[in-house]
């Protein structure tokens, strides 16, 4: 259960304010400013782990709760305190061994962290959606909205091995890091065809033998002498699998193939780092090659049996330190050669290199080139001088009795012959033959990282810059001029650290911000950053060292543009030979919501979760329940916000057990509209309603924004009216007269002002006189009606609008006594407000 008890350290450890505090719906605004200014500290950090851990190998061996945030421990005994000093302490999580259920602060929270038991238990990670804590309700069977708040968003969580890390950097954008818990932290595998790139998934393994005829005591090659009867394994194509993350290191790792029953392959499997290139765009990072070899139990005798299940042959998966990482899809086969085996199996047709013809594929110099042969049709080779002489002038130097050879730069855009010696699968030294070798004929880096662009993407579309640094200006004139006579290609060989195949490469290219072709070279730029002076064609050796940068730039993003980490490769390729390649790391962000629009601080309530939409009242009902959202917010300085890409979502309410749509928004006058649903039968709003959304950058489905939830108080334009009675101009007590027969009124106000005498109605600053003529926010007297309270009230006593105001009849005719007239106003909305005030009956 190791996996579970740091999934609940992490809980109570890692989610702490600007790093996640795991705390019931309270904010920190108050703190953002103070936690903002320890974020460069904390980025610092950040950095120097994930380079530790990527480079040197490195892994997390413990997770400690410290003030204001965690302490992380990795295997070379080192630390590291990623902390925010305002931060606050987490809450104690605890996941049930047996069942997966979360307590916090020992109380059972009825959320479930995973679910079966033992082997059988499926982690079911919580995750942060909206700035709250989505846990796994194992009733429902689904993962839910729970009422605990992940202030800042930045969390972390264990699962498999590895520890993802949710934190914002320095400019509070969000960065995701992966750290694995164990020196051998593999999340999964898949294998590659290298000549087109794409996933193999069934991957098979053929074992190319013979048994020697006779001793060969005078072959001298790499595999050494032969003897009779000796089992002759030949040398085969290894298989190329990709690992994730790419910084596990397979060099020491226990591989084996395995069974479905158990059976473990009696073979021997190393893996090496790949060092090819594939389909010309994929990076080799995190590439291996499987070379499987018959081991010590194999003969000549049993190798054609074993590898055979009683009705066909084994069907393995992969097996890396003792965990299964593949189906059981892959197959060793062995293949008897030596009836085909003559002197003349093996020519010149086929020996390779990286998989291509010689006669078409230019080798490198300046270092060591290694030709391939076909598995199928010899046992051993090796390379001997065609001529000595034209070697050394060549600076070439066979490396002893291998395929390989290494090459000065005299090497270059030379062609020399070499002699294959070779012995077939009988164990009999074959015809030699001669071989030609052209090597490439410009000095360049065969690889060139750039600096790493952050990108954020806004309705605005600035161009993304790639500074390419000293990469073209630094050229020699001969490499220059070979670069020039190639037209350079832009391509997406990776995704958040996925390489891209090449079924998939068109896909890939169209989720970038802009299309390959979009690109620009320039010198340099102008004071703010953008760029100044084109190089206006590349195709000559002098413009192409003048380029200092790479701009796509267009007036709007690819329809399918999507946020990630992008590794971007340009390329030049002469025929089938890669002349350079330029690496370019560009991370493309979206915007918060907040980078784009804040609330208006007088329209929300104190924490500004509270939206307060007073619905303005109109002579039009559908009007009368309408709230302008453009009220609410307003789009940041410069962010180019445009309130045509925002869409809110007001969600359901249950009413009564059913779920019912009670408020609605349209983009075209970015209105929030109230249902009549929201009411009860007595004209009361039944709740807030919660609204949240998306906001499409340019309008683009995958560049999406998501609108963090807040509440919708819909308030009657009434919602803060008062009735004023004035005499002599000011606001006095309100006195009323009554005759012997029970009547009397209450007048209307009247009079200049500061003369005003009689009774007011006051609402969302506007003003009417109470009487039979009033009328206010579309609402006219039929909406307004009026009784009198108190002790001293007879049951039959009515109030009613008058020409003059108010109209008292069936009031009692008595000494002074207090009374409350109460009137009930009926909003176009439908929205019911009742407004107060005391008064005082006088007798005449």
């Amino acid at each position: 259960m190791n996996k579970k008890f740091l999934s609940a350290i992490l809980f109570g450890a890692l989610m702490v304010s600007s790093t996640g505090t795991f705390v019931s719906c309270k904010d920190y605004d108050d703190d953002i400013d103070e936690i903002n200014k320890e974020l460069t500290d904390l980025k610092s950090k950040l950095s120097d782990l994930e380079s530790k851990v990527n480079a040197g190998g490195a892994y997390v061996t413990k997770i400690e709760s410290v003030d204001g945030g965690f302490k992380v421990s990795v295997s070379d005994g080192t630390s590291y305190n990623l902390t925010v000093a305002s931060a606050a302490a987490g809450s104690k999580v605890v996941i049930d061994d047996k069942t997966g259920e979360i307590s916090i602060d020992d109380k059972a929270t009825g959320w479930f962290a995973t679910t079966g038991e033992g082997e059988e238990a499926v982690d079911m990670t919580p995750y942060v959606k909206d700035g709250y804590w989505y846990l796994y309700d194992k009733t429902a069977k689904e993962f839910v909205k729970s009422e605990y708040k992940a202030a800042g968003n930045a969390y972390a969580v264990v699962a498999n091995g590895i520890c993802t890390l949710n934190i914002p950097d320095a400019d509070g954008k969000m960065q995701t890091i992966q750290l694995p818990t164990t020196s051998a932290a593999i999340t999964g595998v898949q294998f590659i065809d290298v000549t087109s790139g794409a996933v193999e998934t069934t991957p098979a393994y053929a074992l190319n033998y013979g048994v020697a005829t006779k001793d060969n005591a005078k072959w001298d090659g790499p595999k050494g002498a032969i003897t009779k009867d000796q089992l002759l394994v030949g040398t085969i194509e290894p298989l190329t699998l990709q690992v994730y993350p790419s910084s596990a290191d397979l060099s020491n790792a226990d591989i084996k193939l395995v069974g479905s029953d158990g059976t473990v392959a009696p073979v021997k499997v190393t893996a090496t780092p790949f060092e090819g290139v594939i389909t010309k765009a994929a990076s080799a990072n995190g590439l291996w090659n499987l070379n499987i070899r018959p081991d010590e139990t194999v003969t000549g005798k049993t190798i054609a049996d074993a590898f055979k299940a009683e009705t066909n042959n084994y069907a393995y998966a992969l097996q890396i330190n003792g965990n299964i990482l593949t189906g059981y899809a892959s197959e060793v086969t062995p293949a008897d050669k030596a009836s085909s085996a003559t002197a003349n199996s093996l020519v010149a047709t086929d020996v390779t290199y990286n998989a291509k013809a010689l006669s078409s594929k230019k080798v490198p110099f300046g270092e060591t080139v290694t030709l391939e042969f076909d598995g199928t049709k010899a046992y051993d080779a090796y390379l001997t001088p065609k001529s000595a002489s034209a070697l050394e002038l060549a600076g070439v130097t066979i490396d002893g009795k291998t395929m390989s050879f290494t090459s000065t730069e005299k090497a270059a855009g030379k062609t020399v012959e070499f002699t294959v010696n070779f012995v077939n699968f009988k164990g009999e030294t074959g015809t030699a033959f001669d071989i030609t070798v052209t090597f490439k004929g410009a000095t360049v880096d065969p690889e060139a990282p750039v600096a790493a662009v952050k990108y954020t993407a806004t309705d605005g579309v600035k161009p993304i810059i790639i500074d390419l640094g000293t990469t073209f200006t630094s050229l020699s004139a001969q490499t220059a001029t070979a670069l020039a006579a190639v037209a350079p290609t832009w391509n997406v060989i990776s995704i958040d650290g996925k390489a891209v195949a090449t079924t998939d490469q068109s896909t890939a290219n169209g989720k970038f911000a802009f299309t390959m072709t979009q690109v620009k070279y320039y010198s340099d730029l102008k004071a703010d950053g953008t760029p100044k002076t084109e190089v206006t064609a590349i195709d000559n050796a002098d413009n192409l060292k003048k380029v200092k940068y790479a701009v796509f730039a267009h007036s709007d993003y690819q329809a399918t543009a999507a946020p990630g980490a992008y590794v971007l490769n340009m390329t030049f390729v002469d025929g089938e030979n890669e002349l350079k390649k330029v690496v370019a790391p560009v991370t493309i962000f979206v915007p918060t919501f907040t980078d784009l629009f804040t609330k208006v601080t007088s329209v929300w309530n104190a924490d500004k979760t509270v939206l307060n939409a007073l619905l303005v009242g109109s002579t039009s009902a559908d009007a009368a329940k309408q709230y302008v959202m453009t009220n609410a917010f307003k789009s940041v300085e410069n962010s180019g916000a445009n309130w045509d890409n925002l869409t809110l979502t007001p969600k359901q309410m249950s009413i009564s057990g059913t779920p019912t749509e009670v408020a609605t928004y349209a983009k075209v006058g970015s209105i929030l509209a109230m249902a009549d649903a929201l009411l009860d039968d007595n004209g009361a709003v039944r709740g807030n309603v919660t609204v949240d959304g998306t906001y499409l950058v340019k309008g683009k489905a995958s560049l999406k924004v998501e609108v963090p939830a807040f509440a919708v108080n819909f308030m009657s334009p009434f919602n803060d009216a008062v009735l004023n009675f004035y005499k002599g101009g000011k606001v006095a007590d309100l006195n009323v007269a009554i005759a012997s027969d029970g009547k009397g009124t209450i007048a209307k106000v009247a009079g200049d002002a500061g003369k005003e005498a009689g009774l007011q109605l006051v609402a969302s600053s506007e003003k009417v006189a109470v009487s039979e003529d009033m009328e206010l926010f579309g609402a006219t007297n039929d909406k307004f009606t009026f009784v009198v309270k108190g002790d001293g009230v007879p049951a039959g006593a009515t109030a009613t609008l008058s020409d003059a105001g108010i109209a008292l009849t069936g009031m009692s005719y008595g000494p002074n006594y207090s009374a409350t007239l109460e009137m009930t106003v009926t909003a176009l909305n439908g929205i019911k407000t009742t407004i107060t005030l005391p008064m005082t009956i006088n007798k005449p």
